[in-house]
């Protein structure tokens, strides 16, 4: 026999069978009011019986808020709730959620299936909900053209976006033509492809009037729309398979007219904030290729060719200079050391000694010659700046020619001048004039500049 253990520990264990019991976490139950009781807080209390049996229940003021009738004793009633285990009493009670009158409980065991097996199939996943458009050009709507809905939405869309365009498509939003019709929109609606989001929806309802949005055919078009769909069907506390497998749910038709827009003022500051964007990134890159353009302009390389020449050609005598002064010194050293040697040698050795030494200094001698050789480039480097100056602008105005400028451009032939100022610009300067009269070498008009 097992040791003994406590109420508590027995009334622990029960609940942590029936909290961890997925099938019990979202049930429909079909049962019959009894005690029932509100009090001022709003919450609900009373017990759900059948022929054979009752269960406790409770339905706080959160869930009690969405009835639209009032619960009485002897009400058959079918309610979605979850199962659990009040721990103080040991009591299983029912926790509910959704209460809705009797002889509709079948509809509610359908829905829930269904929801179940969609739900399972990956049908209500987030990761496959599209985004909507930012800024739609037209707008899908898929509703009765006689409920409040279609009012609603072309209210809110004249409103808040009235450049955009709306393409209605009208259909039955209860009965048994309901879902056929609804879903048959839908398809057309991808067809035309022109749309960026579609509204379907309607106005609230029992769920009988809600109930094409729970069929097959409606779900299964929704689900394969190529176009985001915003789901409007009924109120806040209504859902429908519909709410679940479309893009974005809106608790009311007016609301997914909003979901689906931007207004005119979010679209301006948006259009504000970019060209700022973009003002402060052309205005950055023009002031970086005008700094470039002015540093060009100020280098010496472009504003004097012979500058530039002169440079290189100071930078190479220097260098031969210093290849000559090496040169130079490494025979005075040799010739030192030579000397100082011919003082240290015996006579005998000292004609072998200096023939040694001669063929150094003759070695020292060759070298210096064939260095001599790197004076050429120095006659290339003036005659290229002899011909660089020839070609220059000004070496032109230096022999007596001038060049002619009106309204920025200089002028090539004398059809190019109109009447009026020209500059005229000299070696060392410009003058003013005026054109009066002109003509070529192939007419005979007189000309005063």
């Amino acid at each position: 026999m097992a040791n003994p253990i406590q109420v508590s520990e027995v009334v622990r264990y029960v609940k942590r069978q029936l909290d961890g019991d997925p099938v019990l976490q979202q049930i429909a139950v079909i049962g019959e009011i009894s005690n029932f009781k509100r009090y001022a807080s709003g919450h609900c209390y009373f017990t759900l019986k059948d022929e054979t049996s009752r269960m406790k229940a409770v339905m706080f003021s959160r869930d009690a808020r969405t009835l639209n009738f009032e619960p009485t004793d002897g009400m058959n009633v079918v309610v979605v709730a979850r199962v659990t285990m009040y721990e103080s009493t040991g009591d299983v009670q029912l926790y509910v959620e959704l209460m809705r009158q009797d002889g509709i409980g079948m509809l509610f065991e359908r829905y829930e299936a269904r929801k179940r097996e969609l739900e399972a199939k990956g049908w209500f996943a987030a990761e496959r909900k599209r985004p909507l458009p930012a800024f739609p050009e037209r707008i899908g709507i898929i509703t009765s053209p006689k409920g409040a809905a279609l009012h609603d939405i072309a209210t809110t869309l004249r409103r808040r976006a009235p450049h955009v365009a709306i393409t209605f498509a009208p259909v039955a939003v209860q009965g048994d033509q309901s879902a056929p019709q609804v879903a048959s929109a839908i398809r057309w609606m991808n067809e035309r492809t022109d749309c960026d989001v579609l509204i379907v929806g309607r106005g609230g309802g029992s769920i009988e009037e809600l109930w094409a949005f729970n069929e097959d055919v409606v779900v299964e078009a929704i689900y394969h729309s190529e176009i985001p769909v915003i789901s409007a069907v009924g109120h806040e506390t209504d859902f429908t398979l519909a709410d679940f497998v479309a893009d974005v749910r809106a608790a009311t038709p007016t609301a997914a007219a909003e979901l689906a827009t931007a207004t005119i003022e979010a679209q301006r500051k948006d259009v504000e904030r970019l060209s700022r964007a973009l003002t402060r990134v052309v205005t950055t890159q023009m002031a970086s290729l005008r700094e470039r353009v002015e540093r060009m302009k100020n280098s010496y390389g472009l504003k004097s060719p012979r500058y530039t020449i002169m440079q290189k050609r100071e930078r190479f005598a220097q260098a031969e200079i210093r290849l000559e002064q090496s040169a130079t010194k490494q025979v005075t050293h040799a010739r030192h050391r030579f000397a100082a040697s011919a003082q240290r040698l015996d006579v005998r050795n000292l004609m072998q000694v200096f023939r040694a030494q001669d063929d150094r200094f003759r070695q020292y001698e060759g070298r210096l010659e064939r260095i001599r050789p790197l004076e050429r480039p120095t006659d290339q480097f003036a005659r290229l700046a002899g011909r660089l100056e020839s070609v220059s602008p000004l070496a032109v105005l230096a022999r007596g020619y001038t060049f002619v400028e009106q309204d920025g451009t200089y002028v090539k032939d004398v059809k190019q001048l109109h009447d009026g100022v020209v500059t005229i610009r000299f070696r060392d300067g410009h003058a003013v004039a005026e054109v009066k009269e002109r003509h070529d070498d192939e007419e005979t008009r007189r000309t005063d500049v």
